[in-house]
């Protein structure tokens, strides 16, 4: 059986679910969480173009079922993790 897959929230394509970087809610702050972590996530892309779509598209709201917010600590942290994620490929 193969690796399951999720679809980003910024472009919407399918993919696998490591290749995405989970996004969590913590009291109304998305926040960058591992796999681990419980509860809902929303996914996106390792690319600063797929967070902006789904910002622009207020995606995250939709998938959190619920008003968000981001800090500009999360933002960095996820071009960090993009950025990770280059280097390892």
């Amino acid at each position: 059986m193969g690796a399951p897959e999720r679809t980003c929230v910024g472009c919407r394509r399918r993919r696998p679910q490591g290749d995405l970087i989970r996004f969590a809610l913590r009291d109304g702050q998305l926040t960058l969480a591992g796999p681990e972590a419980p509860g809902r996530g929303a996914y996106v892309c390792p690319a600063q173009s797929c967070l902006e779509a789904a910002l622009e598209r207020r995606a995250f709201a939709r998938a959190f079922r619920g008003p968000v917010t981001i800090d500009k600590a999360t933002v960095h942290e996820f071009a960090v993790a993009c950025e990770r994620r280059k280097a390892v490929r």
